[in-house]
């Protein structure tokens, strides 16, 4: 009897033993499935180096493979592709043709001339996160800043109409709205020798500037050097935080400056500390400034709303594309999990054409779930749009560029497809006095 119970005992133990042992094997099955055929980051870079110089030279056929590499990203991670009679595929597709066609009359061709017809096929997706750049050595700009700063854009760049090199940019770079692509130009392209050769301007001796100045054109010529020899340049201003406050006991506000959105121990630290200050000192209103704020995680609004006194707010809604597969979330409303100290006060979110992704998913949702105020200027990105891209690299030029794999939905449905516009429009450098002027007129009844 105990030997008969010994070996169903062990029979057990061997069926026990081939259940684990499927349920293990299926385990690393799914994985291995998810990896290579649903993960959108498989073939996303794994090792940074260097891209190629921009005036070496590649076969047609080494660009071709590279141009290639790119549309097959797209067909296979962008969740455009997936969606049913998007026109800007249509054009995507069609300018990726028209690059390789232009190959077949060609031996050779530069880095340069790759960048550029990378930039074309990606400028017809209209997706200002799927875009193409490049890692290089030592970048160049131009040799002194104060100029630009003290007598403001140029009218002229080399002789030319300014004008006629940013209608280049604009036929070459991946963006959403005109306004955020004039502004990326005049804050990064005028400095930087890649982006000025990238727009079409002669390089080959420096540079030469217009500018008008008391009415009067006046030139000044620029050669290029590396970053740490610009005359002008302050290194030491970008020891600033990326998160800061500042509480006005006088007026009971506190505002809050957030100029990139990431979700780490001191974000989190600093909101908690903010609040607590605000509660200590009577705060009746809260500012959150969002004019320099190129986003990053979306999770920072997530925790800010926490601290404020509603019971409920709105969930992002979204597609997200794994493989084949499409999954969408739809517009819902989601319990706020409130955090202490709480605030009843008032919200004001002030906003930019610089406000971008995750900041200006954050003004959406403050916007968006009736929590706030928005001051200032558009954001600088439609609230549908793609986002959350993933980086890839050419394997012949080694430039670099990322693709979307999420699109992201107004939560207010009766706006889909604007732009998410202010509740009380301004310039954004007088947003925040904007925003004080409010609170004073509400406080005093007016």
């Amino acid at each position: 009897m105990k030997e008969k119970k010994a070996v169903n005992g062990k029979k057990t133990l061997i069926a026990v033993g081939i259940v684990i042992a499927a349920i293990a094997v299926l385990a690393v099955g799914l994985f291995v499935l998810y990896r290579t055929c649903f993960d959108p980051a498989r073939g996303s870079v794994k090792k940074w180096v260097y891209s190629r110089n921009l005036d070496e030279k590649l076969t047609a056929e080494e660009i071709k493979e590279d141009l290639d590499d790119l549309i097959r990203k797209l067909r296979t991670r962008h969740p455009a592709w997936l969606e049913d009679g998007n026109e800007k595929v249509a054009a995507t597709e069609a300018q990726y043709k028209d690059e390789v066609a232009k190959l077949s009359g060609m031996t050779e061709a530069t880095v340069m001339d790759e960048w550029r017809a990378a930039s074309r096929i990606l400028n017809k997706l209209g997706d200002g996160h799927s875009v193409v750049y490049g890692e290089f050595e030592t970048p160049l700009y131009i040799d002194d800043l104060t100029g630009l700063r003290e007598y403001g854009l140029p009218v002229k760049i080399n002789g030319e109409e300014v004008s006629a090199v940013v209608d280049r940019f604009l036929g070459l770079f991946q963006y959403e709205l005109k306004e955020r692509a004039k502004t990326i130009f005049n804050q990064n392209v005028t400095a930087s020798k890649a982006y000025l050769e990238y727009c079409g301007v002669d390089v080959s001796d420096g540079v030469t500037y217009t500018f008008l100045v008391d009415g009067e054109e006046k030139d000044v010529h620029y050669s290029f050097v590396p970053v740490n020899e610009i005359k002008g340049y302050s290194p030491s201003s970008n020891n600033r935080s990326f998160v800061n406050y500042e509480i006005d006991k006088d007026r009971k506000v506190g505002i809050f400056e957030l100029d990139e959105c990431n979700y780490n121990d001191e974000y989190r630290k600093t909101v908690k500390a903010f609040f607590e200050e605000v509660k200590a000192n009577g705060v009746e209103s809260v500012i959150v400034d969002l004019t320099d704020n190129g986003g990053g995680s979306s999770m920072v609004a997530d925790e800010f709303i926490h601290y404020l006194d509603a019971d409920k707010y709105y969930r992002l809604p979204m597609d997200i594309r794994y493989g084949n597969l499409l999954i969408k979330y739809k517009n819902k409303l989601i319990k706020n999990a409130k955090l202490e100290p709480r605030f009843s006060g008032d919200v004001y979110i002030l906003t930019s054409v610089r406000t971008f992704s995750a900041a200006k998913d954050f003004t959406m949702l403050v916007k968006d779930s009736g929590l706030g105020t928005v001051v200032g200027e558009p954001s600088g990105n439609l609230p549908d749009s793609y986002g959350d891209s993933i980086n890839f690299m050419m394997p012949n030029s080694r430039l670099y560029y990322s693709i979307s794999f999420k699109r992201w939905f107004r939560i207010d449905e009766t706006k889909r497809g604007l732009p998410l516009e202010t509740d009380v429009p301004c310039e954004d450098s007088e947003a925040l006095d904007v925003a004080l002027e409010l609170i004073e007129n509400k406080r005093n009844g007016k």
